[in-house]
Parts: structure tokens; C-alpha cells; sequence
């Protein structure tokens, strides 16, 4: 919980700073806050090619029936879970008084200081890289190469922990102070508070739809399965990180009678790293009002579909630390969707704020998955509680 303390006190930091500091001294650190915001557009792209050519080579030398199915379960309920999101938060945002438009409208500060830190390569040209990296290393065997994207996603992973998301407070506080300068406080709040209401329920409907659909496909007690996830449910929310769940996560499906132990060794570890559907229609639906803020309109789906099939892959990828999901999907909310440095804030702090349930909920969803694996894989020839 030391991130969301973190961020929580940012938000305060930069309220207070708002509220009370100078112009000046608002300027000079609005300049530090606009370094950090370019510091964050460099690295993402790194983070990309790092992590989604890992995940492809390793993913495409493990062959099998089993691991086609697990990938296609996890991109299908994520892509899903979005899709919900996006109509939930479509239905309800326009009639909760939200001001559109309320962040870009505001009067400007402009930073003493504007450094520019152009990316190394563009966000969609960093996707396709990966990409072709990770297909070719599955093709050519080089234990070289092999070895070099090992100690390079080693490197990006450890900048994330220690040089990318310790400063996100920090950025955070930027963002809000100059939200309040502008004078534009209460609309955001207020924003922020409406769509949490929404995103919480939305997960717990999808964990619903998954272990219906689950019950329905294999015709076991998915209710047992679910109650045997509680606790991996409530670590998730402690650590807010699918990776530090993984042991829990397996001690409480093993308890399943009906799971195959080899089914339940090869399918949670796949889904941990796979399976994000909480996180992605919690980002989903914080983009939402984000663009309602900071562009004035409600999106159509026509806007959004890109934004949530490139979403639904880069967060098969997304490394397992407390905010890697977002940290993994600033790239695509910037070029899909257009937000600039103060939009890519807000949607840090909305989701940081939430994190826990997001991860919570991307845990203890796949032992819905894993179920209908189980069934899939070996028929009815599951074993008997």
C-alpha cells in the first residue's frame, strides 16, 4: 500500500501547493513536473519493446494447444472487460454532472522551463519492433539475442521499480497543483469520484460474467472455485501486484477437488502474467472521463475501438509491479487517443487510486479461466471432487 500512500499525498501536495504557493515558485515546479512528464514519454517506448518481445519469444516457445487457448482467453475477456467499461462508463458519466472539457478550458501556466526529451522511437513503431523481435527470436533460436532481451527487460524492469514509479508521485502532485492554480479543483474531483463509483462495480460484474460463463462451459460449481480465490482476491489488494500474488493465487486454486494440479501449474502462472481484464477496464474507463475532461466530449466507440484492441495486447505485457499496467498503456492513451502531459497525469493518479481492485480482480479471474482450460483440455475426464 507505501505507492497508493504515495500518490494520495501527492494529490494533497499539489493541492496544497496550488491553493497557497506563489506563482513563481508554481512555475518552477510546473517546469519539474514538465521534465518529468517528458522522462516518462522516453522511457515508455523502451518499456514496450522490452516487455512485449519477452512475453512473444517466451510465449511462442512454449507451442501447444493449451497455451494458444490460455492467450486467446486472456486477450478475449480483457478485450471484454474493456468493452464493458466502455459501456458502463458511456451510459453513466454524461448524467453525472461531469464538466466537460473543464481541464483544457482552464487559463494556461506555462513552466518557467520546457526540456524537451524526444522518444528514441514512436509508440506504435516500438509495438511492431517488439514484435518482429520477439517472433524472430522464437524462429532463429540466438541464445545472443535471447540473452540480450532477457537482460534488457532485467533492466527496463528494474528501472520501472526504482526509476519510473517512484517519481510518479511526484508528477502526480505536478499535475494537480497545476489543476488547482487553474482553478479547476472541483470539477476533477468530483470527476475522479464518480468514475471510481463505476469501475469498482464494473469489476465484480465481469469476475460475475467469467465464472457464469466458466459454470456454463464446464458444468462445475464455478461458486467453489471463486470462494477458493477470496484469498489471492484480498492479497492482490494488499500488494497490488499480480506477480507477488502468484504463490497465494496457486495455494488457493490447488484447493480446487475438480482442477487438475497440472492444469492449475501451467494455466495461473499463464494468466497471471496474460490476464489484466481488471486493470484494463479500470483504464478503460478512466480514459473515458480523462477525454471528457481534457477534451470536452463523451468518445463514440468508433474513437475508442483502436484504443481498446491495442490495449487488450499491451496488456499481455504489462510487467507485474504496482502500476505497471497503466505505466505499460501511457504510450497508447497518448497516440490513440491524444492525451497530452496533463491527461496522462490524471490518468496515473485515477488509476493508482484504484489499483488494488483492479488487481485483485485480474487475480481472481483466472481461475475462471483456468477452469474452462481444464475442461477444454481434458474433457470429462476432470477429476471428481
Amino acid at each position: 500500500m507505501g505507492l497508493i500512500l504515495k500518490i494520495f499525498a501527492g494529490i494533497v501536495a499539489g493541492i496544497l501547493l496550488g491553493l497557497f504557493a506563489p506563482m513563481p515558485v508554481i512555475k518552477t515546479l510546473s517546469s519539474i513536473g514538465f521534465v518529468l512528464g517528458q522522462y516518462i514519454r522516453f522511457v515508455i517506448p523502451l518499456l514496450i519493446i522490452a516487455f512485449v518481445a519477452k512475453g512473444v519469444a517466451e510465449f511462442g516457445r512454449q507451442a501447444g494447444k493449451a497455451l494458444l487457448l490460455g492467450l486467446v482467453l486472456a486477450y478475449v475477456s480483457t478485450i471484454g472487460a474493456e468493452l464493458l467499461g466502455f459501456s458502463v462508463a458511456s451510459a453513466f458519466l454524461p448524467h453525472l454532472g461531469i464538466v466537460p472539457g473543464s481541464v483544457v478550458s482552464a487559463v494556461k501556466i506555462t513552466p518557467y522551463l520546457r526540456i524537451e526529451i524526444p522518444a528514441a522511437i514512436s509508440i506504435m513503431g516500438a509495438l511492431v519492433f517488439a514484435i518482429i523481435l520477439g517472433l524472430g527470436i522464437t524462429r532463429i533460436q540466438s541464445p545472443t539475442i535471447t540473452g540480450f532481451i532477457q537482460e534488457f527487460n532485467g533492466i527496463i524492469g528494474d528501472l520501472i521499480r526504482h526509476g519510473l514509479i517512484p517519481v510518479f508521485p511526484y508528477f502526480v502532485a505536478a499535475v494537480f497543483m497545476d489543476i488547482t492554480a487553474k482553478g479547476q479543483l472541483i470539477p476533477t474531483i468530483k470527476a475522479f469520484f464518480m468514475v471510481l463509483l463505476l469501475i469498482i462495480p464494473t469489476q465484480l460484474v465481469w469476475l460475475a460474467v467469467l465464472y457464469t460463463l466458466a459454470a456454463i462451459y464446464t458444468r462445475r460449481n464455478a461458486f467453489s472455485v471463486l470462494k477458493a480465490m477470496l484469498p489471492a482476491y484480498f492479497t492482490a489488494m494488499g500488494t497490488m501486484s499480480s506477480a507477488a500474488t502468484l504463490p497465494v493465487a496457486l495455494e488457493c486454486a490447488h484447493k480446487v477437488p475438480f482442477l487438475r494440479k497440472e492444469s492449475v501449474n501451467f494455466c495461473i502462472p499463464l494468466f497471471n502474467v496474460a490476464h489484466l481484464s481488471g486493470a484494463a477496464a479500470a483504464i478503460t474507463m478512466s480514459a473515458m472521463v480523462v477525454t471528457i475532461l481534457t477534451k470536452g466530449q463523451t468518445p463514440s466507440l468508433e474513437t475508442f475501438l483502436p484504443f481498446i484492441i491495442l490495449l487488450g495486447f499491451i496488456e499481455v505485457a504489462a510487467v507485474g509491479v504496482p502500476g505497471g499496467s497503466v505505466t505499460a498503456a501511457l504510450g497508447i492513451l497518448e497516440s490513440t487517443l491524444g492525451l497530452d502531459q496533463s491527461g496522462l497525469g490524471l490518468m496515473v493518479a485515477l488509476f493508482m487510486i484504484q489499483d488494488s481492485f483492479g488487481t485483485a480482480t485480474n487475480v481472481t479471474g483466472d481461475g475462471a479461466l483456468t477452469m474452462i482450460v481444464d475442461k477444454a483440455m481434458h474433457g470429462d475426464d476432470m477429476k471428481t471432487a
